[in-house]
């Protein structure tokens, strides 16, 4: 008979082999790595070889599934006598949602096709006053969710939130700044944005990425999309109250992080266009509490989670979650870093911002014959200033041409004319949150987005931005007639 001391070895044994079993096969959340006999492991390392990660884990399901039927030569009738008994129930189940699914994306494409959208450019004067905070209380108040009132509006007439598209395009070293909207909705727009910048200009223009056409015969082009990375979305970017802009100092002593990309798009040759997409609607994620049936907003919940976790790392004892709430020990003796007390004070801050779903492209487009590498690397790392990988995040390019490192990924070019095209479509559609380009978002608040797009200050030299030479106003009323 087993004693107490072969009991608690027993334990000990079985926690140290379930330990190391983890550490091959598992995950560790701590060092967010997988183990190294995890599949994910393997997928992860022949991605980065540029091997097809669908085509490895295909294979390897129908080796497994040839392997099986070896050892099981009726597997195939044992397979298609369960499927077909059970299909009573798991057959209208299918059809249902598959049904649903089929639904929502044919009334939601019609919704979309039905909707009338134009494009404002905005004329900037050569002085502006306001600093990046202006541009970020006009983005706060885009934060609504018109277009999906009722479930009735949802489900039966696809209705969709209205979603908004700030651009950047620089066409031969000049550079303009376009808003794209709904035409119902440019009343709105102009209000929002006269309101905080009275001295500039909205007008209407004609779409240049519709107008423009790719032949693929003659031009070249690089396209990518921008991923927070790399850490979750709770973590933010480097914005203007980084670099101060919300105290309006004197004009020369203003450091404006977009002044780099501006200048970057001023000094593209005749024969290039860079076009620049931020994609953004209001953000009403949310994801299942832990242990529950409840749901939770899932930007409040990952920036809890990350603080939380910070916290935790930084205590000099474990906290002591069951204490009493006078108990010190419910709370940990928490101290911090100065980067964790960096990374604490941005997520709070942010997390009494309105968040945004946000979707970010770009496009560089040149003659095959002066295609300039150099300019697509430039755009790849675009948003470098507003970078914080140290302890915080950036924007990282990922997707599209990424993709193709090695010239096994793409045969003949095939996949590039393929994704240049789809990429083309995407952008001029405006298409992201929904069909038919629905794309993985990044949740950014109005304070990081009114980073990245505002009209400039003076203190932005750039050649290549486009001005206006003086602010219009109304005549006096009191001149004589």
């Amino acid at each position: 008979m087993a004693g107490p001391g072969d009991v608690e070895k027993l334990t000990t044994h079985t926690a140290e082999g379930f330990t190391f079993l983890s550490m091959l096969f598992g995950y560790d959340p701590a060092s967010k790595r997988y183990g190294k006999l995890n599949l994910t492991t393997w997928v992860e390392y022949l991605g980065k070889w540029g091997l097809s990660r669908a085509l490895f884990v295909t294979m390897l399901f129908v080796g497994m599934l040839a392997a099986l039927s070896i050892e099981v030569p009726d597997l195939g009738t044992y397979s298609s006598q369960w499927l077909v008994g059970t299909s009573p129930i798991w057959l209208p189940i299918a059809l249902l949602v598959g049904a649903w699914k089929v639904w929502m994306w044919y009334v939601r494409v019609y919704f979309i096709s039905k909707q009338k959208h134009i494009l404002l450019e905005m004329k900037i004067p050569r002085e502006i006053t306001r600093s990046p905070r202006a541009m970020e209380l006009a983005l706060t108040n885009l934060w609504t969710s018109s277009g999906e009132t009722t479930l009735f509006h949802r489900w039966w007439r696809g209705g969709v939130r209205a979603y908004y598209s700030f651009e950047l395009a620089s066409f031969g070293g000049q550079v303009h700044f376009y808003i794209w909207t709904r035409e119902s909705d440019r009343n709105i727009v102009e209000s929002i944005v006269y309101a905080q910048y009275p001295e500039v200009e909205l007008i209407e223009v004609e779409d240049y990425a519709s107008k423009f056409r790719y032949d693929p015969e003659k031009h070249m082009a690089f396209s990518t999309d921008y991923r927070l990375d790399p850490r979750s979305d709770a973590f933010p970017i480097k914005t203007y109250l980084d670099y101060e802009l919300d105290k309006d100092p004197k004009e020369e002593y203003k450091i404006d992080p977009l002044a780099y990309v501006l200048e970057f798009l001023s000094s593209i040759k005749p024969n290039e266009q860079i076009w620049v997409q931020i994609i953004l609607t209001l953000n009403k994620d949310k994801r299942r509490k832990k242990g529950t049936l409840q749901t939770e907003p899932l930007w409040e919940s990952l920036v809890h989670e990350e603080v939380e976790k910070i916290r935790e790392t930084a205590s000099l004892n474990p906290r002591k979650k069951d204490a009493p709430d006078d108990d010190p020990r419910k709370f940990g003796f928490p101290k911090p870093t100065w980067a964790e007390q960096e990374q604490m004070k941005s997520m709070e801050r942010h997390l009494g911002k309105y968040p945004f779903s946000v979707g970010m492209r770009a496009i560089y487009i040149g003659d095959k014959s002066r295609f300039h590498s150099p300019t697509y690397v430039g755009m790849r790392w675009l948003w470098r200033p507003f970078a914080n990988p140290q302890y915080l995040n950036q924007l990282r390019p990922v997707r599209w041409s990424n993709t193709f490192d090695y010239p096994w990924q793409d045969f003949h070019r095939m996949r590039y004319k393929l994704h240049t095209r789809r990429f083309i479509d995407a952008f001029r559609r405006r298409s992201w949150f929904y069909t038919p380009w629905i794309t993985p978002h990044n949740i950014m608040t109005a304070e990081a987005i009114a980073s990245l797009w505002h009209p400039p200050s003076s203190s932005v030299t750039a050649p290549g931005i486009v001005r206006i030479p003086a602010t219009k106003a109304e005549p006096p009323p009191n001149l004589p007639m």
